[in-house]
């Protein structure tokens, strides 16, 4: 080979090195979960998990680290605008731990602080809970229950107790433009509920017209059917998800009168009921997905 041949290859072999490279680590990357929208996606790539968009994946932030047991969430809820990722982790026996994060931008996403803590901290404050059961070391499990479709409040449930074949629930709002949590009239009323009823999150903003609202439940009751024929007809865990499917149509029907009543509308009015059947129909097809996050518990 002469020298100018030599030179060449020389020059070439390390572009083709980092090329190898860097398609070996994008083919490495999982993905774990995509936002409802689609417009982005959560991806792990050995100890290090990022969010990309799914149109330019050159644009991508890093998610913060949060401790050495849990170092990432092993299951995330985007909010309907898809500013906020609400993520959830095993935190040890009978513990399970919400944390939130906020993109800021499509390179940079920052992390709320001691978010499971403040949560229940403030449940007890507001009279969700009479005790900090993860403050004291007890069984302490924080779940997703829905967004609210203004992106404005997260719905949480903490479940808690001394023993875990004896735990409490309850239901506290994290209200994203005041960064305060919240009970409401509606969510007092769901505390003390008996039976197992679906929630839906109130927003702050005003409900949409009713004609808005019944193109996006109409939009939304297509895509759960459609999810219903992919899902159900596959082998994987056909009679559990059957179940998990019979189970949300019971209590997305008593979910929606509670929620109708509760919210105490203007008479006649039909979009409490509507919103209430829209949250029920986002939550199903969520449970469907991901039967082991949204599995139906009696109260």
């Amino acid at each position: 080979m002469n020298r100018n041949g030599l030179t060449t290859v020389l020059l070439i072999f390390p572009l083709i090195v980092v090329f190898s490279t860097n398609a070996i680590a994008q083919e490495k990357a999982e993905v774990v979960y995509k936002s409802p929208s689609g417009a982005w996606q959560v991806e792990q790539s050995g100890d290090d998990v990022w969010v990309v968009s799914t149109k330019d994946t050159s644009q991508r932030a890093k998610l913060p680290p949060i401790d050495a047991i849990g170092p990432y969430p092993d299951a995330y809820h985007f909010s309907p605008n898809d500013e906020w990722i609400f993520g959830l982790r095993y935190g040890g026996s009978c513990l399970r731990d919400g944390d939130l994060f906020h993109r800021l931008a499509p390179d940079k996403i920052d992390m709320f602080e001691s978010f499971n803590e403040a949560a229940w901290k403030n449940a007890v404050k507001l009279g969700a809970f009479k005790r900090d059961f993860s403050a004291e070391g007890f069984c302490a499990m924080t779940e997703f229950v829905s967004w609210s479709f203004d992106s404005a409040r997260l719905l949480i449930e903490l479940r808690g107790g001394e023993d875990k074949r004896e735990m409490h629930e309850g239901y506290v709002y994290f209200n994203v433009p005041t960064k305060n949590f919240e009970v409401t009239n509606y969510l007092r009323k769901l505390n003390k509920a008996k039976s197992d009823v679906l929630a839906c999150a109130e927003p702050v903003d005003p409900l949409p017209n009713e004609a808005e609202l019944k193109t996006r439940f109409d939009s939304l009751d297509r895509q759960l059917n459609e999810k219903y024929t992919q899902v159900i007809g596959s082998s994987i865990a056909t009679k559990a998800r059957s179940f998990i499917c019979r189970s949300f149509r019971r209590r997305r029907k008593s979910g929606v009168a509670f929620s109708f009543l509760a919210m105490s509308p203007p008479r006649g009015s039909v979009r409490p009921r509507r919103n209430g059947r829209l949250n029920g129909n986002r939550a199903q097809k969520q449970a469907i997905i991901s039967p082991a996050e949204t599995f139906p518990r009696s109260r």
